[in-house]
This record gives C-alpha cells, sequence and structure tokens, in this order.
C-alpha cells in the first residue's frame, strides 16, 4: 500500500464558542489540550521549577471569595482578589494543621495559587475556577469517581478552613479597606502528568499557536514548537488556540483563508464547541464563495462567523 500523502493543512480552535451553558465537568478546550482527567496541575506546578514525578498526584488550592445569592453560593472571579503575599501567609498558616491532614508536602511560590502532593486526591472529579466563578457552585463541587468518601472528606477539610477565616484578621482588615474577604478554598486539576493525553491534532502539529496559559503549560512540557504572535505562525501544519474574544481572532481567520487561496495551504480545520460539544469542519478553497459564476473567477474571503453559521 503506497503511503498517504499528508495534506498541508492549518488548524483553529476556538477554545470558547459555546451557543448555551454547558453542564459537563471540563472546559471542552481544557480536555481538548489535557484529556478527560484535565490534569493542570502537575502540568503548573512543575513549570515553576519544581520536579514532579510522571506519577505524583498534584492538587491546585486557589484561596477564594465564595458569596451568597437569594438560594444559592456563588464562586467570585480570583482575578478580582488580588491577596498579598503576607495575607497569603498568614491565612496558611492559620490552617496549616488542617493542610498537613492533606498533605505532606504543600507548595506555595504563588500567593494565590497553591499546590499539593496527594495521593488520596487523585479519584476526585473537580472543575476550574476558571468554569465555576460567577455560577451556582451547588454542580461544580468536587465530587467523588472510583472512591466513595473523598468528596466528603474534602468539603470537612474546606469547611473548617472556612470556620477558621471567617474572623480572621487579615479578612477583617480586607473588609475595612471595602475588600473581598478570602473566606474558602478551591480544588482543581487534581491527577498526575502520566493522566495528560492532548488531542492527536496537537501532537500531530508541527507548531502551536496560542496565548493560553494552559497550552504554553503544555507545549514546554512535550517540547512542541509554541509562538504566542500570530507574526511568526507558519500555516502548515499549525495550530492555533484562541479565545472568541481574542482581538487577533478575525485576522488570524482572514489571512488563513488567503494561505488557503493562495495555495500555502490546502485545508483548514476549524474547531469550536457550541453546547461543550466539539464540532470540526474542514474548508477548502473549493468551499469558499466566488465573485460571480464564471469558474476562473478567484474565491473571496469569508467571515469567520458566516463560516461558524453554516
Amino acid at each position: 500500500m503506497p503511503p498517504k500523502i499528508k495534506v498541508m493543512k492549518y488548524t483553529l480552535v476556538i477554545a470558547d464558542n459555546q451557543d448555551q451553558e454547558s453542564f459537563d465537568r471540563g472546559l471542552p478546550y481544557e480536555k481538548f489540550l489535557l484529556g478527560s482527567q484535565n490534569a493542570s496541575a502537575p502540568l503548573e506546578l512543575q513549570s515553576q521549577g519544581v520536579t514532579v514525578g510522571s506519577n505524583t498526584c498534584v492538587a491546585r488550592i486557589e484561596p477564594v471569595h465564595i458569596h451568597a445569592a437569594r438560594d444559592h453560593l456563588v464562586l467570585t472571579s480570583t482575578q478580582i482578589l488580588d491577596i498579598q503575599a503576607s495575607e497569603a501567609d498568614a491565612l496558611f498558616d492559620s490552617v496549616k494543621d488542617i493542610f498537613l491532614e492533606m498533605s505532606d508536602v504543600t507548595h506555595r511560590s504563588m500567593p494565590h495559587k497553591w499546590f499539593i502532593e496527594s495521593s488520596a486526591l487523585e479519584s476526585l472529579s473537580t472543575v476550574s475556577t476558571a468554569q465555576a466563578e460567577g455560577r451556582n457552585i451547588d454542580h461544580w463541587m468536587p465530587s467523588d469517581t472510583s472512591t466513595e468518601g473523598v468528596a466528603r472528606q474534602w468539603r470537612k477539610w474546606q469547611n473548617e478552613i472556612q470556620m477558621i477565616w471567617f474572623n480572621h484578621p487579615v479578612n477583617e482588615a480586607r473588609q475595612a479597606e471595602g475588600m473581598l474577604s478570602i473566606n474558602s478554598i478551591w480544588i482543581s486539576g487534581n491527577g498526575k502528568l502520566a493522566d495528560i493525553k492532548p488531542d492527536a491534532r496537537l501532537l500531530q502539529a508541527k507548531q502551536w499557536h496560542s496565548s493560553d496559559g494552559c497550552l504554553n503549560l503544555l507545549a514546554s512540557h512535550l517540547q512542541k514548537s509554541h509562538v504566542t504572535s500570530f507574526n511568526e505562525l507558519a500555516w502548515n501544519d499549525a495550530i492555533s488556540l484562541l479565545s472568541v474574544s481574542d482581538p487577533a481572532l478575525q485576522l488570524i481567520w482572514q489571512q488563513a483563508c488567503e494561505a488557503l487561496i493562495n495555495h500555502q495551504i490546502k485545508e483548514i480545520e476549524l474547531i469550536d464547541f457550541p453546547e461543550g460539544q466539539e464540532r470540526s469542519r474542514t474548508i477548502t478553497i473549493e468551499q469558499l464563495p466566488k465573485k460571480g459564476f464564471a469558474l476562473w473567477k478567484k474565491p473571496v474571503l469569508v467571515s469567520l462567523q458566516d463560516m461558524l453559521r453554516t
């Protein structure tokens, strides 16, 4: 059998194009990058210069603010808390005995993100603060998968920390200054480096392009060629991961279509996640509209919005 000819292709992944809210645990693009386990915590800890074994289970712990709505609790965006190192140190010191119950090893190189090594928490199903923030947390709390009782133990630790931090001097000082209190913790990204299973199209691409932090960490881990500026993007055998709100998205789509028209590539694969489910379309030069009806007319650009609607 003759070898399969590889088609010159550019792949564009739109990370957060969702027509309506999805209740799947884990953001679709996180699964695209990391696989179903979404083990982002060991990847992030490794990027801080910590040696992480391939089978060491790591979990990310973030000090957060949870506020009460009329009939449920809501996780506030972590980006607006502006936790200072001195605040984080004082808060952690008040609950360090609880953390010793969770794990023998805690890493705290950043005030707003802590990491623990704990094989006991490996079976928890967790979601990132990016998915849970601004929403009723009931559905997004950690849940058990293969081992019963782990989620209940986690909620016990979380409740104990909430009680200790309720009237903590750090929070009293923050509230006096009109700032949100740090009244709870959130766990996410738990798993091992060995759990990371990127989508095959990522592994096949010669070059990755994105400003996404998780993709950057994954590229370093797998030693893949990676750029953050589309000016450095080589279209053939490249893959971009972009947010629908990225100001560069429309320009990149336009230039990708021009590369298709100019025969620099033969296909564009367009991937997005409406309603949390992956949708993939292959676009060739024959699918681009033409000006007029004559066969020799040159194809013209089509807007990304029109392509996503078809």
